[in-house]
Formats: C-alpha cells, sequence, structure tokens
C-alpha cells in the first residue's frame, strides 16, 4: 500500500467557476468547489446493516496480498483488519471496536473508543493521508466505510457512490481515465468514417438521433459535421451521445438489425411528416379512413410496421409520408 493517500473533493460546476480553479505552477485543477478553507468532518458513522460504526476495518478480512484469500487464525477463522491493526499500533485488543454508542453509556472522552469519538476532516479540494500515522490510516479506513467518499474516480463517474461528496485517488488513475476517454471517442469517430457507413445511412442516423428532423434538406457535410459534433460534445456518461450513436449503428450489423433501423427511420418520418402522432408514448396514425393506434410504447410501433400481416398498411403509410413530402 501507498504510504499516502489523496482523497478529492468531487467538483461540482458553480456560478464563479470555483471547479475550474487550477494551479499557477502546474496548471492542475484544484478540484475546489467552495470559496475559503471550508472542510468536511467525517467519523465511522452507525449502520443497521453492519449492526455497529462504519468503521470498515472491524468487518473487512485481512487479505493475503500474494494469494488473493485472507489471512485466517488457529481455528481456521479469517483475521479482520482490526485486529491486524491492533498489533501494528500496539493497541490492547478491542482498541479500535467498531462498538456503536449505547443510550446511557458514558460520554466521558475517556470511556469512549477511538472510533466513538474520533473524526477526520476533508479538505475542499484535495486531503492527503500519510499511512504511516495511525490517526490518518484510520480516516483512510472509515473514507472506505464512508457513503460520503467513493473508493475511486472511477467508481464515481460510474454512478457507485450517489451520495459521494469526495473520492478516493488511485495512482494513475486520472490517467487511465483520460486515455479511456479518448479510446472511446477516436472509436466512435472511426465508425463514422466506416466505408460501409454510406452517406444515406449517415443521413436517417442524423434523424434517429434527432439531430434534424428527417425533412430537412441537408448537404453531406452538415450531416457529417452534426455526426461529428455530437461524438466530440459527448460525455461519458451512461445515455451519452455516443452510446446512442453506438446503439443505433449496431443495429445495421445484422439483417434483423437492419429491419428495426429502418422500422424506426419509416417511423420518424411518419412522425416528421405529421402522419403519425406520438403523445405520451402512444403512436397513433391519422389515417384517412380513420384514426388508428399502431403501438402504446415505442417497441409495439415498430413491431407493427415489422408486422407481414400488415404490409398493405406499411405501404398506405409510406405512400402518405411521401404524399406529404411532395407537397
Amino acid at each position: 500500500m501507498s504510504k499516502k493517500v489523496f482523497i478529492k473533493s468531487i467538483p461540482r460546476p458553480s456560478a464563479y467557476g470555483i471547479s475550474e480553479w487550477a494551479n499557477d505552477a502546474s496548471g492542475k485543477k484544484l478540484e475546489k468547489t467552495k470559496v475559503g478553507q471550508c472542510q468536511t468532518k467525517i467519523s465511522a458513522l452507525y449502520s443497521s446493516k453492519i449492526g455497529g460504526l462504519a468503521n470498515y476495518i472491524s468487518y473487512t478480512p485481512h487479505m493475503n496480498p500474494e494469494t488473493g484469500t485472507p489471512f485466517t487464525n488457529e481455528k481456521g477463522h479469517p483475521i479482520m483488519l482490526q485486529e491486524y491493526l491492533e498489533k501494528k499500533w500496539g493497541k490492547p485488543e478491542g482498541f479500535f471496536s467498531n462498538r456503536p454508542y449505547y443510550k446511557g453509556d458514558s460520554l466521558k472522552s475517556e470511556d469512549l473508543t477511538f472510533f466513538q469519538k474520533t473524526t477526520w476532516a476533508l479538505n475542499d479540494g484535495t486531503t492527503v493521508f500519510d499511512l504511516s500515522s495511525m490517526h490518518d490510516e484510520m480516516g483512510y479506513y472509515v473514507a472506505l466505510g464512508s457513503s460520503k467518499v467513493a473508493n475511486s474516480e472511477r467508481e464515481w463517474r460510474e454512478h457507485k457512490w450517489p451520495r459521494a461528496e469526495f473520492y478516493i485517488s488511485l495512482e494513475n488513475e486520472t490517467d487511465e481515465i483520460k486515455h479511456k476517454k479518448n479510446a472511446t471517442k477516436a472509436k466512435a469517430f472511426a465508425a463514422l468514417e466506416a466505408s460501409d457507413f454510406t452517406a444515406p445511412l449517415k443521413r436517417k442516423v442524423v434523424s434517429l438521433l434527432e439531430l434534424a428532423s428527417s425533412r430537412a434538406s441537408l448537404t453531406t457535410e452538415q450531416v457529417e459535421n452534426l455526426l461529428y459534433d455530437y461524438v466530440d460534445k459527448s460525455s461519458f456518461l451512461p445515455g451519452s451521445n455516443i452510446d446512442k450513436l453506438t446503439e443505433v449503428l449496431s443495429l445495421l450489423k445484422t439483417p434483423h438489425g437492419r429491419e428495426q433501423f429502418e422500422a424506426r427511420y419509416l417511423l420518424k418520418q411518419a412522425i416528421d411528416s405529421r402522419v403519425i402522432y406520438e403523445k405520451q408514448d402512444t403512436y397513433t396514425w391519422t389515417r384517412s379512413k380513420g384514426p388508428i393506434v399502431i403501438g402504446d410504447r415505442l417497441t409495439e410501433a415498430i413491431d407493427f410496421l415489422l408486422n407481414p400481416k400488415k404490409a398493405a398498411e406499411v405501404e398506405e403509410l409510406t405512400a402518405e409520408i411521401n404524399a406529404k413530402n411532395n407537397q
């Protein structure tokens, strides 16, 4: 384990642009979210799931780094980190207990356990825990057990810690994340350049991604610029622009997928031409013979268009779309 652990506050955009402040010398962002020297106190809080204070060490086995399995005592039971750390720091058995405070217990400092009376301050920006210090090492473990601290930047960005205000910065993780983002974007750009991704297909994709109406007159350059901007402005969170583009392009890889692709585009044309109206996920065809609901959700509308028994209706729908577009 590294002798130092860095805990960084999660940047939150503000009207003052505080999250964009950077070090004058290095140019690196300070990861600040507040003005001044604000701090957040963390401690081992009671957890009903654990049945004690969430100090991490009392319920987490001490792992053998060579085998990846827990160290065991003479009875073959896993040794908890608490026991290992009490010996490491020369403390009596139970010193690092996660026993909670019970009503009626003494509130005198000498009667409280280490975790009942100890807190740790996390800076707005970066906090450094020196693991050669008992206080800092225990703070690191409390951070691991706290819902306010994501165990890594990656896990925070993957929304695994919805209540997190900080994250533990692992060595080289930022560079790894940056590389992953660049690789993801490069892969998306490469998909736009694929030889089988023809101009007509690009035009349809632009419509399916809601970048332009299917009725809009666009040049090849405009279509490609829309797609490139869409990728370039993408976030890297679930449901991002790149995720949506990838999902649409994946349809083109199989015969069944291409049928789905064409049906979705036909539906988009029908909506843009006001032949079909969508309201609260219900798709209604304003048919000259009388309106009909082709689906109470998108999947049902697509199934209607792909149903061989509805071929005559689909042909009629296509004719209505063409008539509207030629007006």
